[in-house]
């Protein structure tokens, strides 16, 4: 699966805290939505926040989630 084909959400407790949505830009290849605000971020960023979680007995839980995309259309606006 590559970057752009999917979303990657954060949870703690249960509750949704922020999900990483591609944006199909080369600079800033991801965008964060958290507390109904969107941030630009790079792959680094993004990385930084993600690896931690994936430690054992860490407090948020990170989940992928594929973007279902139409029969002919690409994902994150790409040709």
């Amino acid at each position: 699966m590559k970057n752009n084909e999917c979303i990657i959400e954060q949870y703690r407790g249960g509750k949704l805290v922020r999900a990483f949505i591609p944006t199909g830009d080369q600079t800033l290849p991801w965008r964060m939505c958290v507390n109904g605000k969107s941030y630009p971020r790079t792959h680094g960023w993004v990385l930084s926040k993600i690896l931690p979680t994936l430690m054992e007995n860490s407090p948020v839980t990170t989940k992928v989630v594929p973007i279902a995309v139409p029969a002919g259309a690409s994902p994150a606006g790409k040709p």
